[in-house]
């Protein structure tokens, strides 16, 4: 899981610099550092961070060349400073911005990824859970995307809100026992369950008493149409034509941590 990502900025002049340190401004699951060294990335790095290398070149521009290229292989992201700055240190900025948005747009598609976002919902699930009337309350956290495609309902993501109410309201769907689970009172929740390939599946489950996780295969999981219609159901029901809110998954649970 990412939960943040560090650009280590390797200096070369100081605009693009600049491109680099403002590329993720308003975000703070992006940090950037000029030369940090390793200490100080040691100090703000953890389990779930990502430390890119982000570094200028002056080669010259060829047809083909892109300006912005990242590299997931070494985690890095390599800026053509030719196609924004030029010798005599005029900058065109139009073609700064286009720079800069690109550098965002690939550290975003980090976070962003949808493998990303399913092991962030589920690791976080227990903050959504406990804020849920929170989310309820407001329209912008309730109709922000969780990380769970909406399987025939004709939406991109399904609304968080829409998740959290459908397991809390549908017991008799989203409360299930896995083998080697927890004994307490009431069954666990299903909060994901994953297709993997044909007919198997992937059960992820949180107790909500003894807080405890399960994460079980089996060969098949018929459910899951049951749990779909349920959310369906909660869609069309909390739907009033307000389409998705500005806000991503991240910002739900920044919002809902520091409440």
């Amino acid at each position: 899981m990412i939960a943040k990502v560090i650009l280590n900025i390797t200096h070369s002049d100081e605009y693009t610099d600049y491109l680099f340190m403002t590329a993720g401004l308003t975000n703070r699951h992006i940090i950037p550092m000029v030369n940090p060294g390793n200490d100080r990335i040691k100090a703000v790095k953890d389990a779930n961070t990502l430390v890119m290398r982000c570094y200028s070149s002056r080669k010259e521009l060829t047809p083909g060349d892109t300006p912005v290229s990242s590299n997931l292989n070494t985690n890095s992201i390599r800026v053509l400073s030719r196609f924004y700055l030029n010798d005599d240190d005029t900058i065109n900025t139009a073609n700064a911005e286009i720079v800069r948005q690109t550098i965002q747009e690939m550290v975003m598609n980090q976070l962003m990824a949808y493998d990303n976002l399913c092991e962030v919902y589920r690791h976080h699930f227990p903050v959504l859970w406990n804020k849920r009337q929170m989310i309820y309350d407001d329209p912008k956290l309730f109709f922000a995307r969780s990380s769970r495609y909406g399987y025939g309902f004709g939406l991109e993501y399904i609304p968080i809100g829409a998740m959290l109410k459908a397991i809390e309201e549908d017991p008799k769907r989203f409360r299930i026992s896995l083998g080697g689970g927890c004994r307490c009172r009431e069954k666990p929740l299903l909060i994901d369950y994953r297709r993997d390939f044909g007919e198997n599946w992937t059960l992820y489950t949180w107790c909500p008493a003894c807080h405890s996780r399960r994460e079980i295969k089996v060969a098949d999981f018929q459910r899951y149409w049951d749990c779909d219609k349920s959310v369906e159901d909660t869609i069309r029901y909390y739907d009033k034509g307000q389409g998705f809110s500005t806000l991503n998954l991240f910002d739900v649970i920044d919002a809902v941590s520091s409440a």
